[in-house]
């Protein structure tokens, strides 16, 4: 009988052995997976940083741009501006954003007049003008080559001596 349960033991033996290493291997698949997942989720979530980034940037431009009468009066200039954007304060440009010309979605007299300078013209029956501009930013990064594009609508207000036709409105 002891013969008989060593020679069932001693054939067992080269079984642990393969069922070990099987083992092994599964959980190394296991562990590279999901070091391959957590990577491209990690990928993921910088590329969004990225585009995100751009479009605030796209935005920042373009509120320095219409916070800027000029821009606008007496007509816009046909050049693209270009501005520099430094997201993270470092001293660096990380964004170019440029900014071609604005279009003139609407124009129209101001009536009755909303401000006391639009109403004293307006008994000379001179008004107002109030105008719809579409502004476009294009923000591009400066090393990945990512960009953006933000379109944001403000509305003008010009004296009575503006000329639409001159805007291109």
């Amino acid at each position: 009988m002891k013969n008989i349960a060593r020679r069932g033991f001693q054939s067992q033996r080269g079984v642990t052995l393969v069922v070990a290493l099987l083992m092994l291997i599964i959980i190394t698949v296991v562990v590279v997976s999901a070091i391959n997942s957590s990577t491209i989720n990690l990928r993921i979530a910088g590329n969004a940083q990225i585009r995100d980034e751009a479009r605030y940037a796209a935005q920042q431009a373009i509120e320095q741009f219409i916070s800027s009468y000029s821009k606008f009066y007496p007509a816009p200039a046909d050049v693209v501006t270009t501005v520099p954007i430094d997201i993270n304060r470092d001293g660096t440009t990380d964004y170019t954003v440029s900014i071609p010309r604005p279009k003139c979605v609407r124009v129209s007299q101001q009536i009755p007049p909303r401000t006391l300078q639009c109403a004293s013209g307006a008994r000379s029956n001179l008004y107002c003008w109030d105008s719809v501009w579409e502004v476009t930013a294009t923000a591009t990064d400066t090393n990945s080559g990512v960009s953006q594009t933000v379109t944001q609508g403000v509305s003008v207000t010009f004296d009575p001596l503006f000329l639409p036709s001159s805007a291109g409105c």
